[in-house]
């Protein structure tokens, strides 16, 4: 059985109810700022050196577990009326709702468990960090943050403002399990003796010191029944870490009705994978990465692979870049006095999948990708600048920006962010070098965030520039810059002739030149390429052929077999400044003439398209 300590103030003053209002205001709404905060702790605390794991569940208790609540645990209530109001509420619920968020692989909340006595040597205080002290500063290099806010979200979102606590300590063999339960409510005043005795508002349940003044938690066999018995995950032989209940946990709607549970579940899916796709890549290295698990009533829900996650995949394939170490396709940002590098970029663009939704309405991804997520080394995404989307609405692109994993840089980041971590704010930064680093990152991060979508016209058939296809043209041509052949640099003439006659016949590296909504009997999307014939002095050159084929980071291969619709070359049309001769799916015959050449491609669904060409010179095969 546990007892209550209700909090005095010391002699020096404490931090009481208000404590919440000193850490500012979160951009996320409630629930995402709790399962971010959360699980933001709990990779800071993945110190072990294997993946850690994240169990979120979503339940009722049962009658059984109620009578524990109600007997064990919380039989003793505050004396403020409005806390014990709010708890006998719960406790008269016959099956109040409650949110767990579990974790294993995790270091638990080991260390002393008052704040007053410290041991000498001590480095370890995550249970007084968590359960005593008010926003400690980390202590885990190029860790995502403080224990502050998230704190906070976890009493928010609880009706009667009530965590319980169960945490299996790694190394600690006296106290390897601790249980205990924490309140939050309104200081108040109890009189005694002729004076108020005064109180915080903060109440723990455990077990009480023998002079009554404070409350340590269950330990050992104590701690495990209890936490068993209100139905905590079971936590074999070295499955540390630490379990939260939220009592009477809720999610209301803006008509302030309760949301339904699954719906809840998908919100914090999406959650989950908005803001933690970096640490849940097959390429995050194993003892960095995050594997979750989502339940409602004992029933999981699928969390998606983000890289089969439209949007997410774009964002990976950026993030793939940056971790592949080769740099050919990646923006260093640079800071010039002084000198340092600040963080690498990474864009990438591609035709937009099909959403997978997991919400009808109020979903946190967007319709169009056009963001920069930003992240410091821990590979947490702190936040989404969004940019200008591409013209063309079946485009869509995503940058990662991850600072630099130097110490003074990194650093100048973690303190640019906010008590709730979802932004970096230069202004929170005295004048120096630091803000100097924020600042200059910031401004190019919103200079590629605006700059990834323009486009420079190109020249239409007879020479026009600024029609809407030649925008999309330029923009299909960034996303496939790295196509097969050789690299397009001359522009149409008004003869249709090219300059001097290269040394062979050839035919230029095709461009993507516009979409087309179907063409003839083909009803889908047809991707339009550009190319130049350029002949030789022998004019040697009689006809183009060539094949279409899937596009991947600009580059093309081959469909593979498995592949039910597969990149189909439907016509080629071949024009000199005399004529135009259309061709078929097989080729256009250009009798050794020079000038410009169009490929019409029927483009697969989900997929970009790339077109690789030759020329055949007379007999040739």
């Amino acid at each position: 059985m546990m007892n209550l300590h209700s909090e005095q103030y010391g002699k020096s003053g404490n931090i009481g109810e208000n404590f919440r209002r000193l850490l500012g205001s979160p951009s996320l709404d409630p629930l995402q700022t709790l399962i971010r905060e959360s699980v933001q702790n709990i990779l800071d605390a993945a110190k072990l050196g294997e993946p850690p794991e994240v169990l979120i569940r979503l339940r009722q208790l049962s009658r059984e577990q109620m009578d524990v609540l109600a007997t064990k645990a919380l039989h003793d209530l505050p004396k403020e009326e409005g806390s014990r109001e709010r708890l006998a509420r719960i406790i008269d619920t016959e099956r109040p709702m409650v949110l767990e968020i579990c974790d294993f692989g995790t270091t638990g909340l080991g260390g002393p468990t008052r704040s007053d006595q410290m041991p000498v040597g001590t480095t370890q205080t995550d249970f007084i960090d968590f359960l005593r002290n008010i926003g400690s500063s980390r202590d885990t290099s190029h860790g995502g943050g403080t224990y502050g806010f998230g704190k906070v979200s976890l009493y928010a979102m609880s009706s009667c403002n009530t965590i319980l606590v169960d945490t299996y300590v790694n190394g600690d063999s006296e106290k390897s399990r601790r249980f205990m339960g924490c309140h939050i409510g309104k200081s108040f005043d109890v009189e005694n003796n002729g004076y108020l005795q005064r109180y915080t508002g903060r109440h723990w349940w455990g077990e009480l010191s023998p002079e009554g003044d404070f409350a340590e938690p269950l330990i050992n066999e104590s701690a495990r029944i209890l936490a068993s018995s209100l139905g905590f995950p079971d936590r074999e032989e070295g499955r540390t870490g630490t379990s939260i209940m939220i009592l009477g946990f809720e999610v209301r709607n803006e008509e302030g009705s309760l949301e339904p549970l699954e719906l809840v579940g998908r919100k914090i899916v999406e959650t989950l994978l908005w803001n933690f796709w970096p640490r849940m890549m097959v390429s995050t290295p194993a003892g960095r990465r995050l594997t979750c698990k989502v339940e409602v009533n004992g029933e999981g829900l699928v969390i998606p692979a983000p890289e089969l996650f439209p949007p997410l995949d774009l964002f990976c394939q950026a993030m793939n870049k940056i971790r592949s170490g080769n740099d050919s396709d990646v923006d260093m940002i640079s800071c010039q006095r002084p000198a340092r590098d600040l963080g690498k970029l990474a864009i990438q663009k591609g035709l937009k999948a099909k959403r997978k939704r997991l919400l009808e309405s109020g979903s946190t991804f967007p319709r169009i990708a056009s963001h920069i997520a930003v992240m410091r080394p821990v590979e947490l995404v702190v936040r989404y600048f969004q940019g200008d989307p591409l013209p063309d609405e079946r485009l869509e692109w995503g940058g990662v920006f991850v600072v630099n994993s130097d110490d003074e840089v990194e650093q100048a980041f973690a303190d640019a962010e906010p008590p709730a971590h979802d932004d970096w704010v230069p202004d929170h930064l005295p004048k120096g070098h630091p803000k100097t680093f924020v600042n200059v990152a910031l401004r190019e991060i919103k200079k590629a965030a605006r700059e990834v979508a323009v486009v420079s016209a190109s020249p239409g058939p007879q020479g026009e520039a600024g029609h809407s296809l030649a925008k999309v043209a330029g923009e299909i041509g960034a996303i496939l810059d790295k196509g097969l052949g050789d690299r397009a640099g001359r522009k149409r003439t008004s003869s249709g002739k090219s300059g001097s006659a290269p040394g062979k016949v050839k035919v230029t590296r095709p461009i993507f030149d516009r979409l087309l909504d179907g063409y003839g009997s083909h009803s889908g999307p047809v991707a339009v390429f550009r190319s130049e014939v350029l002949q030789d002095a022998s004019k040697s050159g009689v006809r183009v052929q060539g094949s279409a084929l899937f596009a991947i980071d600009g580059g093309g291969f081959s469909s593979p077999n498995d592949v039910v619709e597969k990149p189909e070359i439907l016509e080629f049309c071949f024009e000199t400044a005399s004529c135009r001769t259309v061709g078929d799916m097989f080729g256009v015959d250009v009798n050794g003439e020079a000038g410009f050449l169009e490929v019409l491609v029927a483009v697969p669904k989900h997929g970009a398209v790339t077109v690789s060409l030759s020329v055949l010179p007379e007999g040739g095969v």
